[in-house]
């Protein structure tokens, strides 16, 4: 019996790992999906800012060059800078240096960093990024747009040789008369676009180059191998060692899988009880489809906070719920023979009570049909109990009642059933039978038995015992019907003069 407890519980150790494992992975399962749908809102909030900005620059540079485009004076003045010497050049560029400084004052501080004018040979003519110089003096200095004599959009986005300058726009200048003579690049800060998707919750935002060598202006990249970042795009960092957490190999590597599909993506660190969402927002470069830089933000995230602490709570009950029913359930199995007991056993005399009964009776109505056999109900009712009890007190009339059951159990057959079903009345099954006069006869040994002098406390009592029996399927097929024959025939013993058996009569 031990050992079958034993392999029970490990059994049951074994159902209840599995279901800890098992709820485990679902509720990281779910953490996990709840984390990425999180981080990828995180990322379409980011770009969705970010092309929101891009479009609002480049509808303000359409502005800016129509404005030119209408400037007579300057129209005029490129036109003559296309012809003109080297000197005469020079004075073109301080009058047209003039003509814009005004105006040039006002786009820094709208964000616009630079205005740069080339002449219709792709030359650098004026390059206005700080009021005190004229600009670039080398006539030499070759676009990195192309130029036709057409209205065909010009190139726009980030220059990956000044992606610290910003994002540019290029737009063609023609004279009145429709005449190509030149270009102008209005460049936006990266400093204002990345101030512009900042938020209170930004940590730091910085710009990462491919394939720059470090110098002043570049440092090596945390993030990203192959990348540099520049300095003049880089805020102070607020999360004291944030590189640390960076330079672990399972992170790099989380960065150049999702980098590779050159789409914008966030992932997301714990560093010091705090949470950090990292953007990566690949920008592309003038020419072609290649991202070549990633725009960077570090951000807090008080959702993903809440989800982390949620989901620790969420294993905490978990893990205590199963535990707690672990606990119960091999304290059922230890204790699953003591529980039938006292479901289907009665506490005093340790029969079978009611519940098992029917149960016995109807196993041993179905084995009498396959055997075509019969069997006797003897319904057994003690004569003299209740004054036994109410004289000597219930713990006689107990001890009185374990008496009667093991009388009633010694006079019957191994195979036999004997069942206590409430007070002092008690039922007997008898199996296999030929004859009803066989039931008689064993309730008589049973009457004769009882009916013998006891000694309990030094106190000789004496009981007897009515009987009533009926047979099976001579007097009835039916459980119930079977039982209130042999019950009525009990009584009819009582009414009789007790102390002794009465056997239905089908004519009766």
């Amino acid at each position: 019996m031990l050992q079958n407890i034993k392999i029970k519980l490990f059994a049951n150790f074994l159902l209840f790992l599995i279901i800890m494992v098992a709820g485990t992975y679902l509720i990281k399962s779910i953490d996990k999906d709840r984390r990425d749908y999180s981080l990828q809102v995180q990322s379409k909030l980011i770009e969705s800012k970010y092309k929101t900005n891009y479009k609002n620059f480049k509808m303000m540079t359409n502005e800016f060059a129509r404005m030119y485009q209408n400037n007579e004076e300057l129209v005029s003045l490129l036109f003559l800078a296309n012809n003109a010497d080297m000197n005469e050049s020079k004075n073109i560029r301080k009058q047209l240096y003039t003509v814009l400084l005004k105006d040039y004052e006002h786009l820094k501080e709208i964000g616009v960093s630079q205005v740069h004018f080339y002449l219709k040979n792709d030359k650098s003519f004026l390059r206005m990024y700080k009021p005190e110089y004229f600009g670039d003096v080398s006539l030499k200095i070759k676009s990195d747009v192309i130029r036709t004599n057409t209205v065909e959009p010009l190139q726009e986005g980030f220059k990956v040789s000044k992606l610290t300058t910003g994002v540019a726009f290029a737009y063609p200048l023609f004279d009145q008369y429709n005449q190509y003579i030149g270009a102008v690049e209005i460049t936006y800060s990266t400093k204002q676009l990345i101030e512009n998707i900042l938020d209170d919750f930004s940590y730091d935002a910085h710009l990462l180059v491919s394939n720059k060598k470090q110098d002043m202006m570049y440092q090596k990249s945390w993030e990203m191998p192959g990348y540099t970042m520049e300095s003049s795009s880089h805020k102070a960092v607020k999360i004291i060692n944030l590189y640390h957490i960076l330079k672990s190999a399972s992170l790099q590597n989380s960065i150049n899988k999702e980098a590779s599909a050159q789409e914008a993506f966030s992932l997301h660190e714990v560093h010091d009880y705090t949470n950090v969402i990292m953007t990566f927002l690949p920008l592309k470069q003038w020419y072609g489809s290649e991202h070549s830089a990633y725009l960077v933000l570090y951000t807090e995230s008080n959702y993903l906070h809440e989800l982390i602490r949620e989901n620790k709570y969420l294993l905490i009950i978990f893990y205590s719920i199963v535990f707690i029913l672990f606990v119960f359930s091999s304290y059922v199995f230890i204790n699953k023979d003591k529980f039938e007991k006292l479901a289907l056993y009665d506490n005093i005399t340790k029969l079978p009570n009611r519940t098992l009964f029917l149960i016995e009776l109807n196993n041993e109505i179905n084995r009498a049909i396959r055997c075509e056999s019969k069997l006797a109900i003897l319904f057994i009712d003690l004569d003299g109990f209740k004054a036994v009890n109410d004289t000597y007190g219930h713990k006689v009339g107990d001890d009185l009642l374990v008496h009667a059951a093991n009388t009633f159990s010694s006079e019957v057959r191994k195979s036999d059933i004997v069942a206590r079903i409430g007070g002092d009345e008690f039922i007997v099954i008898l199996t296999d039978i030929s004859e009803a006069s066989q039931g008689v006869e064993i309730a008589s040994k049973i009457i004769k038995s009882i009916s013998e002098p006891i000694t309990m406390k030094q106190n000789t009592i004496q009981v007897g015992a009515s009987i009533g029996v009926s047979i099976y399927p001579d007097h009835a097929e039916n459980i119930e019907e079977l039982v209130k024959i042999a019950d009525n025939m009990m009584y009819e013993s009582k009414n009789a003069g007790k102390n002794r058996v009465t056997l239905f009569e089908a004519n009766s």
